[in-house]
């Protein structure tokens, strides 16, 4: 299909199953940040359900974002496994086991002690969950995306990835609204009693129905394709660490950290920074304001997967890096000051604005399966995108390191916003360097792509 050719809207030569196929993922997706949004939106909450009373106010929240980082640290585990099994055995089974593990993390996490019951312990158990459910979806990703790039036509990948992509802002969005739904008819002191357990047990939902989706979804052809050359390995995870294939991972790591640093800053710190730690924004409000905001992230993924699909995944990404190098601390900035003032106008603009910087994500699902051939690509594309929260899961610590320099602490005060933007900004560097190395391949045929 010429690219003068391709509609504007639309998914030309998109059949019914890689529709279905879309649809499942971007609810898949959309579930595994629903659940780690309402890890975010509920921070102000949690740090009076699992945390400590007698800590610091920047502690508890740094405590909370901690099983944030364990949720991402677990990922790369749960791709290793569940992208090396889909690359031996198919993806279909896989795809529905990762979901089913998702369902059951759920309803535990709901039924969770608190800290007045059990003390420590309730961290200790919340932090487990977050692991399991991060291992779940390690898997999620390296299957989920895969199967449906590999469904979907080359001249389209980009608009189809950035459908399934922007169910992650879809799911905080929802997160984001939900809590603020829920904190409208509910007390604080209701939320932090019982509250926190109801909006964990909404995610149940997109659970069940993506589960019924994927029912009735067939093995990938491109996979079937393979097995029957007899292409498949018998190690695809090993196989990764090896040349000339180790060179592509090494790169696509270094452009995953400097991914997660840059963009993990800017979900984490966006509810603090509303809130003022009780002094801005309340529960209800900064959740609108980030919802609405979400919204047109979800908008900004589909347009920059659309656009990658013309212009290359390669040159839209070096440009919008270094827009985000021009941007960063300056958008924290109006973050901030629009808080002080109380203003949810300004502070809509100014966190449309900084999510704005997360728009890279719409290119990634098509980029990363046009890295790895059929045989390893389950396992290239889960371990790529899921290696780098080895670097990148931490960013609360690099925040706080930063924080804790005496200068940028007598800027910003005991409300994070200078820090974020600084160890972004690192994070957008990485993220510029890395995609230099790396070879144009839109409108390839994914079989055709070797090593």
């Amino acid at each position: 299909m010429d690219k003068e050719k391709i509609p504007l809207f639309g998914f030309p030569g998109l059949g019914k199953e890689g529709k279905l196929a879309m649809i499942s993922q971007f609810l898949g997706f959309g579930m595994d940040s629903y659940d780690m949004g309402l890890v975010i939106v509920l921070a102000p909450v949690l740090t009076h359900v699992f945390t400590s009373p007698t800590g610091s106010l920047a502690w508890q929240y740094v405590t909370i974002l901690l099983t944030y980082s364990i949720t991402m640290a677990a990922r790369p585990f749960g791709s290793a496994f569940f992208g090396h099994y889909a690359d031996k055995f198919g993806r279909r089974r896989i795809f529905l086991m990762t979901m089913a593990g998702v369902g059951v993390v759920t309803g535990l996490t709901a039924a969770l002690p608190t800290y007045a019951e059990i003390g420590v312990w309730a961290w200790v158990l919340f932090a487990i969950m977050r692991f399991i459910m991060g291992f779940m979806f390690g898997g999620e990703y390296a299957v989920g995306h895969t199967f449906t790039m590999e469904l979907c036509p080359k001249d389209i990948r980009g608009r189809v990835g950035g459908i399934i992509q922007s169910g992650f802002p879809f799911g905080y969005m929802l997160a984001s609204l939900v809590f603020a739904g829920f904190s409208a008819v509910l007390s604080k002191e209701a939320m932090i009693s019982v509250g926190w357990r109801y909006v964990f047990l909404t995610g149940l939902v997109p659970v069940f129905v993506a589960l019924a989706v994927r029912r009735v979804l067939p093995e990938s052809p491109m996979y079937e394709r393979a097995k029957e050359k007899g292409e498949l390995e018998k190690h695809p995870f090993l196989s990764l660490f090896k040349p000339p294939a180790l060179w592509t991972f090494l790169i696509i790591l270094v452009f995953m950290s400097g991914l997660f640093i840059r963009d993990y800053t800017v979900y984490s710190y966006i509810p603090d920074i509303l809130t003022l730690k009780g002094h801005g924004f309340d529960y209800a409000t900064y959740g609108l304001i980030y919802g609405i905001s979400l919204f047109i992230t979800v908008l900004g993924y589909w347009f920059y997967g659309w656009l990658s699909d013309y212009v290359g995944r390669r040159a839209l990404t070096i440009w919008y890096n270094i827009y985000i190098l021009i941007i960063g601390i300056p958008a924290y900035w109006f973050l901030y000051t629009s808080a002080l003032a109380r203003s949810v106008g300004l502070a809509l603009i100014a966190t449309i604005i900084l999510c704005s910087l997360k728009f890279t994500w719409g290119m990634l699902p098509a980029w990363l399966a046009e890295n790895f051939p059929t045989k390893r690509r389950s396992s290239g594309v889960g371990f790529g995108y899921s290696g780098g929260v080895f670097v990148g899961a931490w960013y609360s610590i690099y925040t706080w390191w930063v924080h804790c320099i005496p200068q940028i602490k007598a800027i910003e005060g005991e409300v994070q916003w200078l820090s974020p933007a600084i160890v972004g900004i690192i994070g957008a560097v990485m993220c510029l360097i890395a995609i230099l190395f790396v070879p144009e391949r839109k409108g390839i045929d994914l079989a055709e792509i070797k090593e």
